[in-house]
């Protein structure tokens, strides 16, 4: 009765990033590891003890760890993507207001 749950938490989070996705207000580029991460949790949602047998691959103890070290590997591979794109948004800022200025001053 519980695997029921984890499937339905599991699929409601996919719909809900494609139907933001539907209605731009994320992109579809961006969408794409949450979409892997949405999918991953509708596979271990119907198949639980996958997570333990892949414990066993990677010979870790404890399934469950596993899946924290994949989710914090995960959330710090997203994280130093949104870094390396607000670092060059900021660049981008710069250089308009930088144009913007020059603009300005040849317009008086």
């Amino acid at each position: 009765m519980k695997k029921i749950y984890f499937i339905i938490i599991a699929l409601f989070v996919f719909f809900y990033i494609i139907t933001e996705v539907r209605k731009k207000k994320f992109s579809v580029k961006e969408s794409f590891w949450w979409v892997v991460a949405s999918l991953i949790m509708v596979f271990l949602s119907f198949f639980p003890y996958s997570i333990d047998k892949l414990a066993k691959v990677f010979h870790v103890e404890y399934g469950p760890s596993l899946l924290f070290v994949f989710g914090i590997v995960f959330l710090t591979f997203i994280n130093f993507k949104n870094s390396k794109k607000i670092a060059e948004q900021q660049e981008k800022i710069i250089e308009l207001a930088q144009q913007v200025a020059i603009l300005k001053e040849e317009t008086k």
